[in-house]
């Protein structure tokens, strides 16, 4: 009798988490090409042409130690089904023919993939906390959140980092659950991999180490546990990210280039962690508020403070970790938004308890009225930012425009000087592309001696000047609230006469 009586409530709660999932791909996937191949996110190039040219050399050591090599490392394996897939339908016939466009989209599908797992991994974590509704509620905060849906689309580190952290949570917490050395072996692991993800991913071993704190301090094998954890993962880590060790000196180098940069001065005259509290206030200020009442919440009770402790030190760590580096970009901070899903569900639901104190709304129909508000209160303006961010993927893109126009105005082999922020993969209209990251890398003559055109795409000018007095700009074209982008001029260069 008391199974019959669950099943109902255990169907509708899968229902409710698949229809919460299906949400969370479609807003992922939707117009998930926007932008490729001239157009593609601010450093998406650095994980895809290393990620081909594994394809293309069979050299797994990627050269490049900004950050780990499992991000890339999962894209080359993506390119390699999707290559398969198409030379089996006749697309190409070698890895010449294998197109940006085909590399981007499969790229993007696996990347928005990897963000509805992380909404299906906070479910997880919400339920290993203790609770299905706070897991569920949490979960379709996720799935809209506009922050996390937007940086999905993308083939960047950080969104499989969230991921793995998140997964390292639930491991964490249920090492504590279970108190063996395995499990606490399988959560140090996931931790490996998030720090072969990207380095800072490595603070999910903050969660790790508190869970172990808090539940082994009288088990008589708390140090094989802790050194379980953290022997598997520096064991993963070197799986995911072999060239640390392989190519020790190039991975010093760039481990230390990158955090160096990180340690500059901020440009910004907010303090950093400042920056980052907005970025995650605006992606839902309602449930921000919550997730500060949730805080209180599982603080104030002593039945959840222990339970809730690695999640809360892990996020905070991180956000810590975030707030004393001088260069903030919104989508570091996505790591945080499942704890802070979490907790703006269990505060949401602490409320829904006290509403039941009034008569009135003690109810079904009460409760069902002040549940309805929560859920709309909480997900409102997510759900509202994220469909204007999607729907503004139809726009034009003023480096699409730029690129359009070299392709009908330069002939194919025009060698181009292009910066980073500039239009991308010019290469595949049959452009030559000078190497360079930024115009001011190299002088005025070695760009007459090299380059056809030059495409600023800088919106401080200050420093351009010598460059926009090198010969005529040929086309300009600047951001409205009808196309994106930076605005672009493109200079053709006046040969100096012998």
């Amino acid at each position: 009798m008391t199974l019959d009586r669950e099943r109902p409530a255990r169907v509708a709660r899968w229902t409710l988490l698949l229809v919460i999932l299906a949400a969370a791909s479609a807003a992922r996937l939707w117009q998930l090409t926007a932008g490729v191949p001239y157009a593609v996110g601010i450093d998406e190039p650095q994980v895809v042409d290393r990620a081909i040219r594994i394809l293309k050399t069979g050299d797994w050591n990627t050269h490049f130690f900004d950050y780990p090599s499992l991000v890339i490392y999962f894209h080359a394996a993506v390119a390699v089904v999707r290559f398969l897939w198409g030379a089996l339908n006749a697309e190409w016939a070698s890895l010449d023919g294998f197109t940006v466009f085909a590399i981007y989209k499969a790229g993007r599908i696996a990347a928005a993939l990897v963000g509805v797992a992380t909404v299906w991994l906070t479910y997880r974590l919400g339920v290993e906390l203790g609770s299905r509704r706070v897991g569920l509620l949490a979960a379709a905060q996720m799935a809209v959140r506009p922050m996390h849906v937007r940086e999905s689309r993308y083939i960047l580190t950080d969104v499989p980092m969230t991921a793995l952290m998140t997964l390292a949570t639930w491991f964490a917490v249920r090492a504590a659950r279970i108190g063996t050395v395995r499990a606490y072996a399988w959560a140090g692991a996931i931790c490996g991999l998030a720090a072969a993800a990207k380095y800072t991913g490595g603070i999910a071993f903050a969660a790790v180490a508190v869970a172990w704190l808090i539940n082994e301090r009288q088990s008589r094998d708390r140090g094989l546990k802790i050194g379980a954890a953290a022997g598997a993962a520096a064991l993963a880590f070197f799986i995911g990210a072999p060239y640390t060790l392989l190519d020790m000196p190039s991975f010093l180098d760039g481990f230390a280039a990158q955090f160096s940069r990180f340690a500059e001065p901020s440009r910004v005259a907010d303090p950093t962690w400042l920056v980052y509290t907005k970025h995650l206030w605006m992606g839902g200020q309602v449930a921000f508020v919550f997730a500060l009442a949730g805080l209180v919440v599982v603080l104030a009770r002593r039945s959840s403070r222990a339970l809730w402790a690695p999640p809360l030190a892990a996020a905070a760590v991180y956000f810590y970790e975030l707030s004393i580096h001088s260069h903030a970009f919104g989508r570091y901070a996505l790591p945080l938004l499942p704890v802070l899903s979490l907790l703006a569900a269990a505060a949401a639901l602490e409320l829904l308890t006290l509403a039941g104190w009034v008569p009135a709304l003690s109810r079904p129909p009460g409760r069902t009225v002040v549940l309805s508000a929560i859920i709309i209160a909480l997900l409102y303006g997510s759900i509202d930012d994220t469909l204007s961010w999607l729907d503004q993927q139809k726009r034009a893109d003023t480096r699409a425009i730029a690129a359009d126009w070299l392709k009908d105005n330069a002939p194919k082999g025009t060698r181009i000087a292009v910066e980073n922020s500039g239009p991308t993969y010019l290469d595949s209209a049959g452009l030559k592309l000078a190497p360079t990251e930024v115009l001011l890398d190299h002088d005025l003559t070695w760009y007459r001696q090299n380059v056809d055109y030059l495409i600023v795409s800088a919106s401080d000018l200050t420093r351009y000047q010598e460059i926009l007095a090198s010969g005529p700009t040929v086309f300009q074209i600047s951001p409205t609230p009808q196309r994106w982008g930076p605005p672009i001029r493109i200079v053709r260069i006046v040969k100096m006469q012998n």
